[in-house]
């Protein structure tokens, strides 16, 4: 049978990370091109431990389904953690559980992109976003990296130059491929753009809490009076990737909407 596949899955090719993958995963194969956490740091003697008590003082509770926003206690805790360590979350911002990072981008994706918008991010950038924002046929515009992060005339040339902008797209920390942090000032300087061009900021930090030297620096979400940040969190890269549990904070409105898209 020759199958009738839609438009939008046509134009998406498999991710390369993905295919790397496959390799990497070989048990004789050392691989320096997928960036996995080191497993010795898995903390699977705690996770066992844990899994455990919760199974046996709390099986119902863990087993059965829980709501679309995703544990309360957790989502209490990244609150606090938030507010404290990074600076984030005001009156108006919510917190989302979600399956990974990547999931944040996939709700917000489909939250607020139409078909024709514009998406514009780093130059490079994380592959594994930028496919997801391609599934919504949307154009991407890159700006070129520089030693503090993205070039902000070449920013405001795009906003002012492109059509139907949605959002800028960024990782100031540890900048996936590049490794490049982007500066407090700069991180200003874009909040203050996308202000002015009134467009949306996805800040994804799956890297922040891995610094070993220099000064923490303030999340761009930290900046958002105007409720125009969606920041993207994960416990990837700091206890495991195959748990798969990421979060976003983002204004209760927009959270709505990527609930409903959630449920859906």
């Amino acid at each position: 049978m020759e199958y009738q596949f839609s438009d939008r899955i046509k134009a998406l090719k498999p991710s390369a990370i993905r295919e790397i993958f496959k390799y990497a995963s070989d048990p004789g194969v050392i691989s320096l091109s997928a960036g996995n956490p080191s497993p010795e740091a898995f903390p699977a003697d705690e996770i066992a431990e844990i899994t455990a008590k919760i199974l046996k003082e709390r099986p119902i509770e863990a087993l059965q389904y829980g709501v679309t926003e995703g544990y309360a206690p957790l989502r209490a805790y990244l609150s606090d953690y938030m507010r404290e360590k990074h600076g984030v979350g005001r009156d108006f911002d919510g917190i989302l559980i979600t399956s990974g990072a990547q999931q944040v981008m996939d709700l917000f994706s489909k939250s607020v992109l139409n078909e024709g918008d514009t998406v514009i991010c780093e130059a490079p950038s994380f592959i594994g976003s930028l496919n997801t924002f391609r599934s919504y046929n949307v154009r991407l515009k890159g700006i070129p990296m520089e030693n503090d992060g993205m070039n902000v005339e070449l920013l405001e040339q795009a906003l002012k130059n492109e059509k139907n902008v949605k959002f800028i797209y960024v990782i100031p920390n540890f900048q996936n491929p590049t490794g490049i942090t982007t500066g407090m000032e700069k991180r200003r300087q874009i909040y203050e753009l996308a202000k002015r061009y009134r467009v949306l900021i996805l800040e994804d930090n799956p890297y922040g809490d891995l610094r070993f030297a220099g000064s923490h620096i303030e999340a761009l979400k930290s900046l958002d009076t105007e409720g125009i940040v969606v920041y993207a969190g994960t416990f990837s890269k700091v206890i495991s990737p195959g748990l798969r549990v990421g979060y976003a904070v983002a204004p209760e409105e927009i959270l709505r909407k990527m609930v409903v898209c959630k449920q859906g």
